[in-house]
């Protein structure tokens, strides 16, 4: 004789760990690439549209749904970028192409990527750090714009392992956000600004397209002094901002049944005695 009892499906919890089961790729999001000047082929006979992609490799969790940091600890980021032919592929290398500037055009001889921070809704530059491995006793600097070439991956290749991928390491805000956790005040957010410069033949450099990441609070006060210094969110569980103008290709769906998110747990059977489960020869 056997039992024919249905299958049970317990609810899944996650064990929190000293990143909550945060995947490596979690993030705060970028919005998409904005050109601000036209590229072309050094025949003219093709136009290029520019995508920059961008991850946060290390640094960030979700509080109060917001995406947060401490300004002490590091952060890093990686970062590409991809030409996109309208009528053909480009060519191998990717330069010498032509950028047109007001009307202007240059001949592109390199191209380079490099981040920059500000107040976000406003023009209010903030200042970023770089350390050396050494840390405390190394030199700190701005970070440094660094070339690059097109067509690299920053959800498939290794960090900084070739010329197509730019990783900035050891990064820190050298200020905090104001009014962080204050409820009769307005928090402020700074955004990370990745910038892809195109080097000209005449000796200047332009800004050809920029992305931006999602608003981050910057923490200046050690974790003790918050009070969800122990409470932090799954972002791949949670998701990300509602607001569209971010996006990442990491985002997962919500598991059913997990404590983090709106779903009743999956109970595919109802609850059943032993003795009301069929029995079959």
């Amino acid at each position: 004789m056997s039992y024919g009892a249905p299958s049970f499906h317990p609810t899944l919890r996650k064990r929190r760990s000293d990143s909550l089961g945060f995947p490596n790729e979690a993030g705060p999001y970028f919005t998409q690439t904005k050109q601000h000047y036209n590229l072309y082929s050094m025949d003219k006979t093709n136009s290029y549209s520019i995508r920059v992609d961008s991850k946060f490799d290390r640094g960030f969790f979700l509080a109060d749904n917001d995406w947060t940091c401490y300004r002490r600890n590091y952060f890093q980021v990686s970062t590409a970028f991809s030409l996109i032919g309208s009528n053909h592929p480009p060519s191998d290398p990717e330069c010498p192409c032509i950028v047109d500037v007001d009307g202007v055009q240059h001949t592109v001889v390199q191209f380079s990527l490099g981040v920059t921070a500000r107040v976000s809704n406003s023009d209010k530059k903030i200042d970023l750090i770089q350390h050396t491995p050494k840390r405390d006793k190394g030199p700190q600097t701005t970070p440094a714009a660094r070339p690059i070439r097109a067509g690299g991956n920053v959800n498939l290749s290794s960090v900084g392992s070739n010329q197509t991928i730019v990783t900035f390491e050891r990064i820190q805000f050298k200020t905090a956000t104001a009014n962080n956790g204050k409820r009769r005040a307005a928090q402020q957010y700074y955004v990370l600004v990745v910038e892809l410069l195109a080097e000209c033949d005449n000796g200047e450099q332009y800004k050809v397209a920029s992305t931006q990441s999602a608003p981050l609070v910057v923490r200046g006060r050690s974790p003790g002094h918050y009070a969800d210094s122990h409470e932090r969110f799954n972002p791949m569980v949670n998701g990300p901002s509602s607001d569209s103008r971010y996006f990442s290709p990491h985002r997962m769906s919500a598991d059913m049944g997990s404590p983090y998110t709106n779903f009743a747990p999956y109970a595919p059977f109802p609850a059943q005695s032993p003795s009301q489960m069929m029995m079959t020869p």
